[in-house]
């Protein structure tokens, strides 16, 4: 095996290694990256059971595995060495598009694919699109934003409201820097928990000039609240959803977490590639559910899918919204269908619909109700109190002093 010398994760270059028994298939793909001056490329003539020889001190940023063919047990090899080198990009080359060997190459934990006649500018684009996700993986905790996204468990779960107010929450009282995205795309109203009127730019908008996309044209093309959070709204049109590909997502996610503290994103209900995407790059996501039959079974079957997915437990934050109503379901029942509840929400229609039907968000018409509480409280939790300006942490705990004094 041969890899050029290579330098494990170096910022500045792209290590790739082609698995593959066909030197024709080599040759193609280093001919594709030629001109690619940080873009480094490496081979191995062995079968996917070679890849159990990969040290880890010489790992690629990108594997390239050629026609798996009929070897038995090859997503099972592919499964095992993903658990074991999560950041390693692997991209399955193949000769058709196989809906089955799609479904399995996926749950084993292939990020992308390549399909003959493996066109030049394809190759390109795979191997940048790994490449920039694993210089993100490799930048210090500090240099990237979290990415959060808001899933409801079933509709009218208040997903939505609780994402849109968190942001808030974020950037105008912990004085963070915030951006939110709508990616309901066919009916996403985000905006509206917010402002009193349709953003000028759009996602799709952005989409359409992804060839412009950078950090200064996404900050510009987003709307700008007064409490700093910036906002980039859902398509204006349902027919404009399918201008919104899985491509565009992780290329607007990878530049917004670099220029921002959080990145708050609303999934919907659709778990298209696009939904699936955002899943994956989050760093958290938030399941929303209430306290019935219908939302606990709907959760367990997002949970279900969850593990299909390969996602860890750490990575779910499981939120129990309108808590302490009429429900018959108790919190204590919910845990035997999912872990425990990360975030509990009061229930508080009063103050929610309020807020709703103006527009504004509710810690700044009533911020010492309820679910201004549990808002201002979660977001205390997630930013830590060294790093909180002027006064955030102080007024949170004037707010639970006096709640407590009130019971």
């Amino acid at each position: 095996m041969k890899m050029n010398d290579p330098v494990y994760m170096n910022n500045a270059e792209v290590n790739v290694l082609v698995l593959s028994l066909s030197p024709d298939f080599v040759e193609k793909v280093r001919s594709a990256l030629a001109t690619e001056k940080t873009v480094r490329v490496g081979s191995s003539e062995g079968g996917i059971t070679s890849i159990a020889s990969l040290l880890a001190d010489h790992l690629p940023d990108v594997l390239v595995v050629h026609d798996l063919g009929h070897e038995e047990g090859s997503f099972e090899i592919i499964s095992h060495f993903v658990l074991r080198y999560p950041g390693v990009g692997v991209v399955l080359a193949c000769p058709d598009k196989d809906p089955d060997m799609m479904v399995q190459a996926l749950r084993s934990g292939v990020k992308e694919f390549l399909f003959e006649p493996f066109q030049t500018a394809e190759i390109r684009a795979v191997v940048h699109r790994l490449g920039a996700a694993r210089r993100q993986q490799s930048l210090p905790s500090g240099a990237r934003g979290e990415i959060m996204a808001f899933l409801p468990c079933k509709g009218g779960s208040g997903a939505t409201f609780l994402a849109t107010n968190l942001a808030h929450v974020l950037a105008g009282e912990a004085h963070k820097k915030v951006f939110f995205l709508d990616l309901n795309l066919q009916f996403g109203d985000a905006h509206l928990f917010l402002m009193d009127h349709v953003p000028v730019t759009t996602l799709a908008e952005v989409c359409a000039s992804a060839n412009r996309l950078d950090g200064s044209f996404l900050d510009s093309a987003a709307a700008k609240l007064p409490s700093g959070l910036r906002l980039l709204a859902a398509p204006k049109n349902p027919e404009d959803a399918d201008k919104v590909k899985a491509e565009h997502i992780e290329r607007i996610l990878a530049i917004a977490r670099l220029l921002y503290d959080f990145v708050v994103v609303d999934v919907g209900r659709s778990l298209d590639a696009v939904a699936l995407k955002a899943l994956d790059m989050a760093d958290h996501i938030y399941p929303v559910l209430q306290l019935n039959l219908p939302y606990l079974r709907d959760a367990k079957r997002i949970k279900d899918l969850f593990r299909s997915l390969g996602y860890s437990e750490n990575k779910i934050r499981w939120v129990v919204n309108r808590l302490g109503g009429r429900e018959e379901i108790g919190l204590g029942d919910a845990k035997r269908v999912l872990d425990e509840a990360y975030w509990s929400v009061p229930n508080d229609h009063k103050h929610v619909i309020s807020s709703v039907n103006q527009g504004v968000p509710v810690v700044q018409l009533s911020r010492h109700s309820p679910v201004s509480k549990s808002l201002l409280g979660l977001a205390h939790e997630l930013v830590p109190k060294e790093k909180a300006k002027g006064g955030f942490i102080s007024r949170w705990l004037h707010l639970s002093h006096e709640a407590n004094e009130s019971k």
